[in-house]
């Protein structure tokens, strides 16, 4: 399993796609912070004018990290 995942986003038009370790919404500021897997952040000001995708790799992605912090095995469920 993957360390990263893709953070596709987009303002009118075609979508970006990157590779990421992470990310923080800063509502206050409306800016999105993307980490990158060589330390770089890529700052999206006016974060409230894009729209946003995160996959099934986010989702593992992030199950991965909750069971590392919680120590034990995380079920995903899935509503019908």
């Amino acid at each position: 399993m993957s360390n990263t995942y893709k953070f596709k986003y987009r303002k009118r038009g075609l979508w970006k796609c990157v590779k990421s370790i992470g990310h923080k919404l800063h509502p206050e500021l409306d800016r999105m912070d993307i980490y990158h897997e060589d330390g770089a952040i890529t700052s999206i000001s006016q974060w409230s004018k894009y729209d946003l995708r995160l996959g099934t790799d986010w989702v593992l992605f992030t199950k991965k990290q909750l069971e590392k912090e919680a120590g034990q095995k995380v079920e995903l469920s899935v509503d019908p």
